[in-house]
């Protein structure tokens, strides 16, 4: 299932659309006015990247784990 950031331009209202496949003519509609105007927002992915507590993110230093050790997991 794909998801779809759109934007209506008719009343400006930012919404999220969920699709089996590519999104199709049908599925663009606000869900606020109704209106069929509507622009795909590009948007980053909201998934897990894996990075630890401490890592590179929070220090500025990225450097390898050394071990992995059942305490170490995410935090």
């Amino acid at each position: 299932m794909a998801s779809y950031d759109l934007r209506c331009t008719s009343c400006g209202k930012d919404f999220e659309v969920f699709v089996i496949g590519f999104l199709k003519d049908e599925a663009k509609v606000c869900p606020d006015c109704g209106g069929r105007e509507v622009q795909q927002r590009f948007t980053g992915f909201g998934g897990v990247t894996g990075l630890l507590s401490g890592s590179c993110l929070e220090t500025g230093s990225c450097q390898p784990r050394s071990s992995c050790s059942p305490g170490s997991g995410f935090s």
